[in-house]
């Protein structure tokens, strides 16, 4: 049973350029070095919304032993690192969701 942690963002549309670098740069490098997830997701949101980008970026971890050490471990520091960096332009909430079988 895989778990995945969803995050949408929403990024004022002056610095998406950047943000979509640093999450492909920083992020999700960073992540990738750790070999804890099965696959990264990092799509936009087709649906417009009035006030800047949206986009998700999906986390698939293959247990919940991976899914427990990002957790502990990464969230908080990736996450907040892109809320240094990006300050009043980010918006965020996630989600965790549990596949299916």
């Amino acid at each position: 049973m895989r778990f995945i942690y969803n995050t949408t963002f929403s990024i004022d549309e002056n610095v998406a350029g950047e943000f979509i670098q640093v999450v492909r740069g920083g992020y999700i490098t960073y992540l990738k070095s750790k070999n804890l997830c099965n696959d990264i997701l990092f799509t936009r949101v087709m649906i417009r919304e009035e006030e800047g980008l949206s986009l998700s970026l999906q986390l698939i971890f293959p247990s919940v032993e991976e899914y427990t050490i990002f957790i502990e471990a990464y969230k908080d520091r990736l996450l907040h690192m892109l809320a240094d960096v990006f300050g009043e332009n980010l918006l965020y909430f996630s989600t965790t969701l549990e596949e299916i079988e």
